[in-house]
């Protein structure tokens, strides 16, 4: 069985045609808990017996879970066997190969849930592609990926019209570009400005005032003041980073990340790169609407003034780690000659 969708999902779940081995896994961390909630209830019951589910999560005893996969059901149509966030980086050689064995076994009665909710293999990658490649022949793969901006628009309106509330598509928007793509987030947002909203209506204040702007948000902010040649909105704004008592090393590495990811973005264009290659390439998996982002606030901008602020932010970064500075003062510098380079590279 290939790699199955959402829908595809809900209806083995509702008929109870069920897979031997499913694999759920993605960047959508809110969607994967939710349908591994929902799948191992309706293989075994919302309250299952000792002896039909097996949970296992983290460090794994490989010999423990072949056991319980090997339990024939009792009483009960199923054995549910689930293994959450297995730390695979961690496993050495020979655990990693029982464990791929584990995945092609099949047991009478037996249902194995692989679910990912919350950690995301990266240096075993090829041993996890083959796990994946392996469910798909007589199992199960479900992706929940990030969706993009008009789907989570749709999902933010769908959970304030289930309080009693509206939300205009500009404010969705809005609350999107302040919390990012986390449907978890957004959805304790929501349920936050629904509590604190008297009228119908979320209004743009309740969000200016209630949700918390990520780092990252707010150095996107700076950067895109920067490259626009604002200096006073992109002054004033680093003056708040300070009140906030953000820290003078992570602001650094998020402004350039945020220049990094839009040289990037310039050079790939250039060399008719897409995005989804480029995200490939640099591992951006959910960063990838730091992309569209990027090219967006870089229009006006040179490729040279680009590679230029680059080489102004390493200096920098090497200035604040090696001899010691007055933090404040390198940031006000830098942030001046980033202006300066980008009014020079207008283009």
């Amino acid at each position: 069985m290939p790699v199955i969708t959402e829908k595809e999902l809900n209806t083995q779940i509702k008929s109870r045609a069920f897979a031997p081995l499913y694999v759920l896994c993605g960047s959508e961390q809110m969607y994967i808990k939710q349908y591994t909630k929902r799948l191992t209830e309706a293989v075994c019951g919302k309250t299952p017996s000792d002896f039909n589910f097996h949970s296992f999560s983290g460090e794994v005893d490989m010999d423990t879970l072949a056991s319980a996969i090997g339990v024939v059901p009792f009483m009960s149509e199923y054995n549910c066997v689930l293994v959450t966030d297995i730390f695979l980086d961690m496993l050495g050689k020979e655990d990693l190969e029982k464990f791929k064995s584990i995945c092609k076994m099949r047991a009478e009665g037996t249902v194995l849930i692989l679910s990912m909710p919350s950690y995301v293999p990266k240096t075993t990658a090829k041993a996890w592609e083959g796990i994946q490649k392996s469910a798909q022949k007589d199992g199960a793969v479900i992706k929940f990926d990030l969706p993009d901006e008009g789907k989570l628009e749709k999902y933010i309106a769908k959970w304030v019209n289930q309080q009693g509330k509206f939300i205009s598509r500009l404010n969705a928007s809005r609350l999107i570009k302040l919390c990012g793509k986390d449907l978890t987030r957004l959805k304790n947002e929501v349920d936050k400005l629904c509590a604190y909203t008297s009228g119908e209506e979320i209004q743009p204040a309740s969000i200016d005032l209630l949700v918390p702007q990520t780092l990252e948000t707010k150095i996107f902010s700076l950067s895109d003041q920067v490259l626009a040649g604002r200096g006073d909105d992109a002054f004033q704004t680093l003056n708040l980073l300070f009140y906030q008592k953000e820290e003078p090393v992570m602001m650094l590495y998020v402004l350039s990340n945020a220049f990094t990811d839009a040289y990037r973005v310039r050079v790939a264009d250039e060399s008719g790169v897409k995005n989804a290659g480029l995200a490939e390439d640099f591992s951006y998996g959910r960063r990838t609407f730091a992309l569209d982002r990027a090219r967006r606030s870089t229009r006006s901008v040179s490729t040279e003034a680009l590679r230029r602020c680059l080489d102004v932010l390493v200096d920098a970064e090497v200035k604040m780690k090696s001899v010691s500075v007055n933090e404040r003062l390198l940031l006000e510098q830098l942030i001046a000659r980033l202006l300066l380079l980008a009014r020079e590279g207008k283009r």
